[in-house]
């Protein structure tokens, strides 16, 4: 029986279901995420300015440039990419 020296949150038991229920959620969306290839997106960007923003959004994501440079390019640059971000993510299952 607890007592007032006990010192176990009472609200660890909700918050173990939460972070079960959000890591499935989360692996539901990856496996959604992991089953669209490059030619699958590109299809859903049949327009070429998307299709080059898109390219311009790859090129930020994988230069070889750290983690801050790269976010520091994004925020940069959210303006003219972020509508790309926007199409593709809405168009995911």
């Amino acid at each position: 029986m607890p007592d007032d020296f006990d010192s176990q949150n009472p609200f660890d038991d909700a918050a173990k279901k939460a972070a079960d229920d959000t890591n499935k959620q989360l692996a539901g969306a990856e496996a959604s995420l992991t089953s669209v290839n490059w030619d699958q997106i590109k299809k859903m960007l049949p327009s070429p300015m998307d299709q080059q923003q898109l390219d311009e959004l790859m090129k930020i994501a994988q230069a070889a440039t750290d983690h801050n440079e790269k976010v520091a390019s994004l925020i940069e640059n959210i303006g003219s990419l972020g509508g790309i971000v926007v199409k593709v993510l809405s168009q995911l299952p």
